[in-house]
């Protein structure tokens, strides 16, 4: 059995879009070891070709190395399992790479105050408004900026207190909001506009909010209340403050006595996360959270040993 390799690469990435893959990068990567093989009159894929392929470029990251030879993996699976004369199968870890991710800055409910205090007091009262009412929603949603950004007055459901979200990949989900937040957007919507339709969150001239002039703003902002330095950790993001809302969630389970694997679940579905784990990414270890879990440990009754 012959095997078309550029049709099997279509048809692998069609699939795997249509399971709800965004797969960033992988047309054009496959396309260019596809390019390379060619050139060489290769009609198989050999585990030696995606590793040169991988480390084509010695001086470039190693986590980037790995990305691409995972994404040959994928392709050399799917191939193997129409001929596997066509492609042999790529182990896993053959370029060993940790995920390097920031540490996020988890500031105060006092700091996240501070902060909306001093947005309002941006020379453009539309614009002040605004980012004062982003920052808001961001801390008590855990949403992610271009979510609340891509928001319209009708994802708004005042009367059942609900917020519908399109997120990533072009899924949805609709989250229950607490009466104080439903009503601080209805004030901020009736503050800045005479009609209420269109963009939830505008920007100074009446469009949509940007979010690069937000994070701008937001970084002057966070300069300005001079926030103390915490150990391994950069400036204040917005994109912190999802981290903050997750954290502060686990921390309530755990003072509330709630099952924590429950929550998690539970936080996963929330902040539209596809897969659970990656919902641990957000749970840094925290004084407040670590305390949280010690107390809950030590008011636990002491099993007798058997």
């Amino acid at each position: 059995m012959s095997v078309d390799l550029r049709r099997a690469a279509a048809d692998h990435l069609a699939a795997r879009r249509a399971r709800g893959y965004r797969l960033a990068d992988h047309d054009w990567l496959i396309t260019s070891f596809l390019d390379d093989l060619e050139e060489r009159g290769a009609s198989s894929i050999t585990i030696a070709d995606a590793l040169a392929f991988a480390r084509r470029r010695p001086q470039s990251q190693r986590a980037w190395q790995a990305k691409r030879l995972r994404v040959i993996r994928g392709l050399a699976a799917h191939v193997h399992t129409l001929d596997p004369r066509a492609a042999e199968l790529i182990p896993a870890g053959l370029i060993p790479a940790k995920a390097s991710r920031r540490i996020p800055y988890l500031c105060s409910e006092k700091q996240v105050v501070l902060l909306m205090q001093r947005a309002r007091a941006l020379s453009s009262p539309r614009l002040a408004a605004s980012i004062s009412t982003l920052i808001g929603l961001l801390a008590v949603t855990g949403l992610r900026g271009g979510e609340a950004a891509a928001l319209d007055i009708e994802n708004l459901d005042v009367d059942r207190a609900l917020l519908r979200v399109n997120g990533k990949y072009g899924k949805q989900r609709t989250l229950p909001l607490h009466h104080s937040t439903v009503k601080a957007l209805t004030d901020y919507v009736h503050e800045t506009r005479s009609e209420p339709s269109g963009p939830l969150l505008i920007g100074e001239r009446g469009g949509r909010l940007n979010m690069t002039t937000a994070r701008e703003r937001f970084r002057a902002l966070v300069d300005s209340c001079r926030l103390p330095a915490r150990p391994g950790c950069t400036a204040l993001r917005l994109h912190d403050l999802r981290h903050r809302f997750a954290v502060a969630s686990l921390i309530e389970a755990h003072r509330d006595g709630v099952d924590a694997d429950a929550r998690i679940a539970a936080l996963a579905n929330y902040l539209g996360h596809s897969d659970p784990t990656n919902t641990y990414w957000y749970l840094t270890a925290s004084p407040q959270l670590m305390a949280a879990v010690r107390d809950r440990i030590t008011a636990h009754p002491r099993r007798s040993e058997a």
